[in-house]
């Protein structure tokens, strides 16, 4: 059992501990006098979209001709006029329109929405009048259930064991007194006192003033200056289907006609629910208390919502039917139903490292993205949605210059094909929308990815002016993600009905959008890479590594999913002709990379192939290197796994050399509940947990499994003195594999064919090796010349692989 503990309050939700069933989570934090249950819903958000102070959606023809004729100039990503926007080499042919399109988007900058919103707390009152309180929490990962006990100088002890069952959106709460009896006890009424409650949605200067003073960062000033922000409407507390709820509306949007509603219900065994009085101050409480001695109880608050298959009544009545009769043996059954589905997950795969700090790592990483990931359900935005704030930098949004796509890195190799899938809900919605801006704003078919957007329907572009309103290369990055889920599932239908129309889309939008030059090849331009202003030079918007690798990228996978497919003959081939006739990428050396280099190159995601295509980096840019400047400063790990997965794939990377320092950096940022930092709290303060910071999964994963060449490598960047093993992770060609290392070298490996593909995997020992069936056949083999051993497979089978 791997618990994750805390002997100490734990004073903000960010760094709470984690309880989720991918769509409904909560982080648990103290207060002076309070145990708190932070509610967070991967679907509540404010989805108002106002772009009405926005220019029209810069056209890509525009921007053509202010980098190549004009020289635009910007010095900023904000609206309001910041953007600045000069001409360094003529004179604008309309310098009003040129100052619109340098600037940031209004849409963007001067409304703080849409963005995620918390969606209430539940507090258990702590008695004051006890002395010296002693309080452990702790979550027990392999059975998704917190435990916490508080004791107190007198022997008063209070424990709660707390779960989210796998299929109700529900918080359940057992909670044991002990030795309260006279001599121990305090106060004059029952010791167990819950209040459950949802703030009034708080005006944004008075929000912005608030971080400002805590953190020092000053934020929000275009929506405070547009006066057009306007809060949510306050929560009530009244009867809906017969029972006291908490209830917060919102506004009315594309998907919602009459807006999002969710409801708070508490369920209680030996509590009364008492509304509390309004006077109108906008908060919305009720509290869950007993005048009597009940030294024992079940709780339960269900959030109830729209998007629920029977709405928000309907599965509120669904909820109060199961507990109508017996709702203690319910909530108990619900217990054990929790420990089921976690004992499914983790039965799924498994790692054992004889380092703790790495194999903690492991666990904590997985288990929170569990908690707020599932199929079926849109993901979150930026941060973890219990730890969200009442307003988000950046709008919590989907972020696609890596930061919604990191979090879902290494899901599919630890073999959990359902978080994986959480991807495309809300994704699909920034697919419809591009589909309208390729159309409108670059004279492409298909669709393109805007660098930010949200998982719901939006009228118009949601970033439509700016230096980095036209960038290229997060459509090939996005499409990817489809791509990659066929390699290591080899589901061929799903390739047709759901993956093959989006890879289509990305590819048809690079195929009208590079360009075939006199050199008789295709050049993207324009398009800048990352984030920055405009620049004035044309060299910074032709043929960029990020976007000539993403183009190639989507080119080549459509092209490979077309001819799988055995579908667009035609447009297969003109795939291939752009990929076989495109740019160099301009940081790619004047040498021509050998045959191995550019079928690695091709093999490689763009974001894992180092400068000067797949060749190691030079030492002054290695990881180590990198690792050894950065471990002396706390930032968060939000930028590591992109430098650290490239490592593992192309080198120079010595696992021995640089393990200390991963060490220091996994433990220096590691947060209360296991979480890594993403962002350093000390500049912008407690603004929610980043989910990229979980991305750390994927380099962890490829020092143990690759497979992204086409060949399975067991431990190929593994610490010689750490023993480990795992035991089912998955690899392309729909492979589990499991393997012990032990003693500086690979001492088992098995491999189980789910698809019945051909099977290719490097030698991991240094003379011959051979295969043998689960029932002692041995498997006849062909060996390639840089030794790597193929045979074929039967679906379902299991093969043993060991030195000759």
């Amino acid at each position: 059992m791997h618990i994750t503990e805390v002997k100490h309050p734990v004073l903000e939700p960010e760094d709470g501990l984690l309880l989720g069933n991918g769509d409904l989570s909560v982080s648990i934090y103290q207060k002076s006098d309070q145990i708190v249950w932070r509610f967070g819903k991967n679907d509540v958000w404010d989805r108002r979209f106002d772009n009405s102070d926005d220019p029209e959606p810069t056209h890509i023809d525009e921007v053509a001709r202010g980098i190549r004729d004009e020289g635009w100039v910007s010095k900023s990503y904000r609206g309001g006029g910041m953007g600045s926007g000069d001409a360094s080499r003529s004179q604008p042919a309309d310098p009003k329109r040129m100052k619109e399109l340098c600037d940031g988007a209004p849409a963007y900058a001067d409304r703080p929405y849409p963005c995620p919103k918390p969606v209430g707390e539940l507090a258990v009152e702590l008695p004051v009048d006890q002395h010296g309180l002693e309080i452990s929490q702790k979550v027990l990962i392999e059975k998704g259930e917190a435990e916490i006990e508080c004791s107190w100088e007198s022997g008063a002890k209070f424990r709660f064991f707390c779960f989210i069952p796998p299929h109700t959106n529900a918080l359940v709460v057992h909670w044991e007194v002990e030795n309260w009896r006279e001599g121990t006890r305090t106060g004059g009424t029952g010791p167990i006192r819950f209040i459950l409650y949802r703030w009034a949605d708080p005006d944004i200067k008075a929000f912005a003033c608030d971080l400002e003073a805590r953190a020092g960062y000053w934020y929000y000033e275009g929506s405070i200056d547009s006066g057009k922000v306007t809060p949510l409407p306050n929560p009530t507390v009244h009867q809906i289907a017969g029972r006291t709820v908490i209830e917060q509306t919102f506004h009315p949007d594309l998907e919602y006609a009459d807006g999002f509603r969710y409801a708070l219900a508490p369920f209680v065994t030996d509590l009364e629910i008492e509304p509390q009085a309004q006077y109108n101050c906008g908060d919305a409480l009720v509290h869950l208390r007993r005048r009597k001695l009940d030294l024992t109880g079940w709780l339960a608050v269900a959030v109830p919502a729209s998007s629920d298959d029977r709405g928000l009544e309907g599965e509120l009545e669904r909820v109060t039917d199961l507990l109508s009769d017996d709702p203690a043996g319910v909530m108990q059954q619900w217990r054990h139903d929790t420990h089921a589905a976690a004992e499914k997950f983790w039965s799924q795969s498994s790692v054992e490292i004889d380092d703790p700090v790495l194999e903690a790592a492991w666990y904590e990483t997985l288990h929170a993205r569990r908690c707020v990931y599932r199929r079926g359900v849109i993901a979150p935005g930026l941060a973890f949605p219990s730890t969200v704030r009442d307003y988000s930098l950046w709008h919590g949004d989907y972020h696609t210059n890596y930061n919604y796509q990191q979090p879902f890195w290494g899901n599919l190799g630890s073999n959990h094909v359902e978080m994986a899938d959480s991807f495309f809900p809300g994704m699909k919605h920034m697919v419809e929308i591009g589909r309208k801006l390729a159309h409108d704003y670059w004279n492409c078919r298909g669709t393109f990815i805007q660098l930010t957007g949200y998982p719901f329907p939006i009228n118009d572009d949601p970033y439509g002016t700016g230096g980095i309103c036209r960038m290229a290369y997060m459509t090939g990055w996005v499409a990817s993600y489809w791509w990659w889920r066929y390699l290591y599932t080899q589901d061929d239908e799903w390739l047709r009905t759901e993956a093959y129309p989006i890879i289509r889309d990305g590819a048809l939008f690079y195929t009208d959008f590079l360009n075939k030059g006199d050199d008789g090849l295709y050049h993207a331009f324009p398009s800048m890479q990352g984030e920055s202003f405009y620049t004035g030079r044309v060299k910074d918007y032709t043929d960029r590594p990020q976007v000539i690798r993403h183009a190639r990228y989507c080119l080549q996978l459509a092209a490979n999913a077309a001819e799988i497919l055995d579908a667009d003959a035609d447009l297969r081939n003109q795939w291939q002709e752009i990929v076989d006739h495109l740019a160099r990428p301009d940081d790619v050396g004047a040498s021509e990379l050998t045959e191995t280099e550019q079928r690695r190159m091709d093999r490689n995601f763009p974001e894992f192939v180092s400068p000067d295509g797949c060749r190691p980096q030079t030492d002054e840019h290695t990881f180590l290197n990198q690792m050894k400047k950065n471990t002396d400063w706390a930032g968060g790990v939000g930028g590591v796994p992109r430098p650290w997965t490239r490592a593992v794939r192309e080198g120079p990377f010595d696992p021995d050399a640089a393990l200390p320092y991963i060490r220091r950096l996994l433990s220096r940022e590691r947060q209360p509940n296991g979480v890594m930092r993403g962002l350093g709290a000390d500049d912008m303060g407690y603004i929610g947990a980043y989910v990229e910071a979980t991305g750390i999964l994927m380099p962890l994963l490829e020092m143990m499994l690759q497979s992204w060449d086409g060949a399975i490598r067991v431990f190929p960047a593994w610490p010689k003195n750490i023993d480990a093993s795992f035991r089912t992770l998955r690899a392309e060609g729909a492979f589990l594999v499991s393997a012990v290392w032990r003693d500086g070298a690979v001492r088992s490996l098995s491999i189980r064919s789910e698809r019945g593909r051909p099977c290719r995997v490097a030698n991991p020992w240094p003379g011959e090796a051979g295969v043998v069936a689960q029932d002692g056949r041995k498997i006849e083999t062909t060996a390639e010349a840089d030794g790597t051993i193929c045979f074929d497979t039967k679906p379902g089978d299991e093969y043993h692989l060991q030195p000759s």
